[in-house]
């Protein structure tokens, strides 16, 4: 197990994790691993102390994001490392499961263990697992403002010597709280808490001390939580069996001591004044009303929807400007025909299909980054369970399908907030089914040509549609894959307004990651695409061409025997919005070719659109936006010429459902490997040539 900064191993997801991270590995000596339980703050705190320099990556092998930042403090280059939450170490859950072994990866490293001073005893149980590892250690309070507010007092000193390492009260660790978690940390020494075990296991985990790494692992070996050496695991068994006989069942004789040791330490540390009411008490009493909460839920994911693209879809249209200007620098330039048509065909083209993600992702990475810090997004889950539970879905993977109508890419990001992998597998494996945003252009167009007096009917049950394709997948994977599912349990935790300099670092680490993974595959996909258009065969047609004539017999049981229809499926797998200029290519002609553009006429275009997509976000948040897309009559008409009713109706559904585009793709290849990639080119094809065909034949 490597650190999620170094070489992430010889997976397919290992390679992502190089290409998120990409950082040299430090000195174990100069890392600090900040543990805690979820919603603790620990972000916030690495935020403070190392502020540009956050970096999210997955751990090495898994799904599971790690933060980390690298800084100097005090002359001294240190490594910091946000591992996720976690209530034990022995974890029940893919993120749980992550923190132990990180921590073994770093034997030297100082555990920093952040502890919610609004919940001290829950968290002291994990405090005092901590210092039985007998590694060098500190204990940082965090939320004791929020504490103090409720009534409750704490007494750091207190804390510091039942436990034996230092403990320090961070009150508001974005101003000098950071610089006394400094201080401590030079303090910081390994000195296992006293927990007043039963004898019979005091002596079971001394016999087996000497077969393992520390106290912990003695403990958690004794009471099979962990699988240790062979040796171990046969001294752990006729200990247990002794202990059997004796009527005393290790597991729970362990976890009872620490948590009564854990709650006679926060009683000693907490003074108790007059108890006010948690504020976040009576916030929920309205929010997660049986009426209201619905409500809540549904305002509440409409305008997440509403401010991701409303916010996004000016710097998208922007960013398009930019291409345009380059594409007309390049035509400006006295170049080689095949070059200049390389660089704006393929590099422009692909580069600008990357960068075309960035506003959408990184404003949807603000708002998550802001609904989970603040702990809106724990409510947001508790309302939706019940639903999606019924579909083999946990609360949380509401969210995901409902940005999917906008972009499939920064939904199957959003997949990251679900605790359990297989969760997140299935949600992902399920969302391109879903039609986003880049379809329904072309849905317009096809409904216009093809039944223009129920066009909307038609759009409509397109959506509801892929839905239900969703909906069914999940349930299918549950049973195909069975994966490990997250509980149904799930705190809430209290409401906070998150430093907007941790929002926003984390959102563009988070961007900067999938660019980094994703950009390679999008751009040699687009430059394929352009070879394709580009090379002419000795007959005189494009390969584009040659390909498409030689699919389309496979495309003719749908009622696609055009070539001209089927060549649109092969651009839109970059883009399913692409499917609309292939057409007006084949059917319509080339058009006007790309003008030249000055130097300083191109800057001046740019300068307005930079003013316009400013003006445009500002307006855009009041609605949502004009009308629909114009359609082009002329296409439409040569359309109508070559398909029957019952063949767009089969395009259409073969568009929704086919081989997510590239872009997606990438983000899959990015979370779960290349396999799962494969997979999803495979099912989402043979689930959309199975209801095309369909469709087709039930068509009247």
């Amino acid at each position: 197990m490597s650190c999620p900064r170094c070489d992430g191993g010889g997976t397919s997801e290992g390679a992502a994790n190089r290409a998120s991270v990409g950082v040299e590995p430090t000195d174990a000596a100069t890392t600090w691993c900040l543990v805690g339980t979820p919603n603790v703050g620990k972000s916030s705190l690495i935020n403070a102390i190392a502020g540009s320099q956050l970096q999210v990556g997955n751990w090495s092998g898994t799904t599971v994001e790690v933060a980390s930042a690298t800084t100097r403090i005090r002359g001294t280059r240190v490594t910091l490392v946000d591992l996720p939450g976690a209530y034990a170490l022995a974890g029940t859950s893919s993120e749980e499961d992550v923190v132990l072994p990180a921590l073994m990866a770093h034997p030297e490293a100082l555990i920093v263990n952040v502890v919610d001073a609004t919940h001290l005893a829950r968290d002291l149980t994990l405090t005092l697992e901590l210092t039985e590892l007998g590694r060098p250690m500190v204990v940082a309070l965090n939320l004791v403002e929020q504490a103090a507010e409720r009534g409750v007092g704490l007494e750091p000193a207190v804390l510091e010597a039942a436990l034996g390492v230092p403990v320090v009260a961070l009150p508001d660790h974005r101003r000098h709280g950071a610089g006394r978690l400094v201080d401590a940390s030079e303090r910081a020494r390994a000195t296992p808490a006293t927990i007043p075990y039963p004898e019979a296991i005091r002596d079971a985990a001394a016999r087996l001390a000497p077969y393992v790494a520390s106290r912990w692992h003695a403990l958690a070996t004794l009471s099979a939580e962990v699988t240790d050496a062979p040796a171990a695991r046969a001294v752990a068994a006729t200990e247990r069996a002794t202990l059997d006989a004796a009527g005393i069942d290790p597991f729970l004789a362990i976890a009872e001591a620490r948590h009564r040791a854990a709650v006679e330490l926060a009683g000693g540390a907490t003074l108790e004044r007059a108890r006010r009411a948690d504020p976040s008490e009576r916030v929920d009493r309205w929010l997660l009303h049986p009426v209201l909460g619905p409500l809540a839920l549904v305002a509440g994911l409409a305008l997440t929807f509403h401010l991701t693209f409303a916010v996004s879809t000016p710097w998208i249209d922007f960013f398009g400007l930019v291409q345009e200007v380059a594409a007309g620098w390049v035509a400006a330039m006295t170049l080689p025909p095949l070059i200049a048509s390389f660089l704006s065909g393929a590099l422009i083209e692909g580069v600008g299909t990357v960068v075309s993600f960035v506003p959408v992702l990184f404003v949807l990475f603000v708002l998550l980054g802001f609904l989970e810090n603040a702990g809106i997004l724990a409510r947001v889950a508790y309302l939706a369970d019940g639903l999606m539970r019924a579909i083999g879905l946990p609360g949380r993977a509401v969210l995901p399908m409902v940005l999917s109508i906008g972009c499939t890419v920064p939904a199957i990001q959003a997949t990251r907030m679900l605790e359990e992998r297989g969760d997140r597998l299935r949600v992902a494996l399920a969302l391109p089914s879903i039609s986003c945003s880049a379809r329904l252009p072309v849905f317009v167009l096809m409904a216009a040509a093809f039944v223009p007096a129920y066009a909307a009917v038609v759009v409509t049950g397109l959506y509801v549609l892929g839905f239900a394709v969703a909906i069914a997948s999940a349930l299918l994977f549950r049973r195909v894959l069975r994966t490990p599912e997250g509980s149904g349990a799930m705190e809430l935790p209290s409401y906070r307004w998150p430093p907007a300099s941790l929002v926003l670092r984390l959102a563009w680490a988070r961007t900067r990651a999938f660019l980094q993974s994703a950009g390679g595959p999008i751009l040699l996909v687009v430059s394929v695409i352009w070879l394709l258009l580009e090379v002419t065969l000795p007959n005189g047609t494009s390969l584009f061409e040659a390909v498409a004539r030689t699919l389309a017999p496979l495309f003719a049981p749908l009622g696609l025997g055009d070539w001209r229809i089927v060549g649109a499926l092969i651009p839109a797998a970059v883009a399913k919005e692409v499917a609309i200029g292939s057409m007006a290519l084949t059917f319509v002609g080339s058009g006007e070719a790309t003008a030249p553009l000055g130097f300083l006429a191109g800057l001046g275009a740019l300068g307005v659109g930079l003013l316009e997509a400013a003006r445009d976000t500002l307006t855009s948040l009041w609605g949502f936006g004009g009308g629909g897309d114009e359609v082009d009559s002329v296409l439409t008409a040569r359309l109508s010429g070559s398909l029957t009713t019952a063949g767009a109706m089969a395009f259409m559904v073969f568009l929704l459902l086919y081989v997510p585009c590239i872009a997606t793709l990438a983000a899959l290849r990015n979370a779960f490997g290349a396999r799962w990639m494969a997979f999803s080119i495979v099912y989402q094809t043979t689930i959309a040539y199975l209801l095309a065909w369909g469709v087709y034949a039930l068509w009247p």
